[in-house]
């Protein structure tokens, strides 16, 4: 299974860090140990009072995580009150799932940490998925005799347990002739609802706990500034190159993120704006305490143009790619939009790659995403 790169290696030493941080490993109801103590807590605390680069990451992806939690909650909410109700509102689920899915993709460049513990990140989001496995499994699903529970959901594969899963219920042609408020469609809704606020309450509880050894070590600078260049790096290559036709092979529009629903761009902000508002601030720290706040007010700046550039998009990369029965585009204005966000994502990723990075002495390195 093709895995989001990361920087630091294997899921097992992402594991044995959370340990050192304190932590109990288990599945994705995972709390803080009973063994913490207030000392350490303490210290976290004093940590995060310094103005350095980590405490301003550590506080501002905590909040990230904490809306990622809050929205999560609310989705679920709303889809177990669905349960049951003959003319269920399905413009306000997808609202609702929309929000939470947003809120994921904000936290999406933090790769390491308590993230990686039991693949969370897979279990909030399975793509790419080339096979088609969520709509597949999805599908299974729907056809049981009796309805799924949650318990069901947390033992399940990843292609059931997420945002992706959602959306087949939502929007996909196999509830064509069905009701989310049924009681085997809604029970199944219900279940991947609730087990995304237990994988996303684990994290909250588990990024508080990590904040001692994260604070603690020097290493978590370049790993959060990898975690970000990778995530432009996805940003660029995966989700807007290849669905675009722009990585050397045909347009696929349905190579993008969330193609169903349309909202593929809509995500891609929502990255971007998650860059804004919890990675920019630590990364504008370390660049003014280098002695090259030029370099973080460049970025600041690119950031704020891209994130504008996708905002202004209002169609997905589905409708832009859509033909004629003539073969002629039905937007090419949309495709020249998209095209355009493209380049935008390119110079911000080049100016964090090739002049941010350099100059805080941090080398790219070799990821999963450069091929073999």
């Amino acid at each position: 299974m093709t895995t989001f790169p990361r920087h630091s290696g294997s899921a097992l030493a992402a594991a044995l860090l959370l340990a050192t941080a304190g932590l109990t490993l288990g599945g994705p109801g995972t709390a803080l140990a009973q063994g913490s103590s207030d000392a350490s807590a303490d210290t976290a605390h004093d940590a995060e009072n310094e103005s350095t680069p980590r405490s301003v990451w550590h506080h501002d992806i905590g909040l990230g995580y904490r809306q990622l939690a809050s929205r999560t909650e609310a989705l679920a909410e709303r889809l177990q009150a669905s349960c049951g109700e003959a003319g269920i509102d399905r413009l306000a689920l997808r609202s609702e799932w929309l929000a939470a899915y947003q809120a994921w993709q904000a936290v999406r460049f933090v790769d390491f940490g308590p993230i990686e513990v039991d693949s969370r990140a897979w279990q909030l989001q399975f793509w790419p998925d080339a096979k088609n496995l969520v709509g597949t499994r999805v599908g299974a699903r729907l056809r049981q005799d009796a309805p799924v529970s949650a318990d069901d959901i947390a033992e399940a594969g990843v292609a059931e347990q997420g945002f992706p899963a959602l959306e087949v219920l939502l929007y996909d042609d196999v509830m064509a002739s069905r009701s989310l408020g049924d009681s085997l469609p809604c029970a199944l809704a219900g279940a991947i609802g609730s087990h995304l606020v237990a994988v996303s309450d684990a994290v909250v509880a588990d990024w508080q706990a990590f904040a001692p050894h994260y604070l603690a070590n020097d290493s978590y600078n370049e790993a959060t500034l990898h975690g970000a260049m990778q995530s432009l790096e996805i940003l660029e290559d995966k989700r807007l190159g290849e669905p675009l036709g722009l990585m050397g092979a045909a347009p696929n529009a349905y190579r993008a993120e969330a193609w169903r629903s349309g909202q593929s761009v809509a995500l891609a902000a929502a990255s971007l704006a998650g860059l804004q508002q919890y990675f920019e601030p630590g990364l504008a720290t370390w660049l003014d305490q280098a002695g090259h706040a030029e370099l973080g007010d460049a970025f600041a700046r690119q950031l704020e143009d891209t994130l504008d550039q996708a905002e202004a998009i209002d169609t997905g990369i589905v409708d832009a790619l859509a033909e004629h029965a003539d073969g002629d585009s039905s937007s090419p204005a949309a495709q020249q939009e998209l095209a355009t966000l493209y380049l935008e994502v390119a110079q911000l990723r080049a100016l964090l790659d090739d002049q941010i990075a350099p100059a805080l002495g941090v080398v790219k390195g070799f990821n999963s995403s450069d091929g073999d």
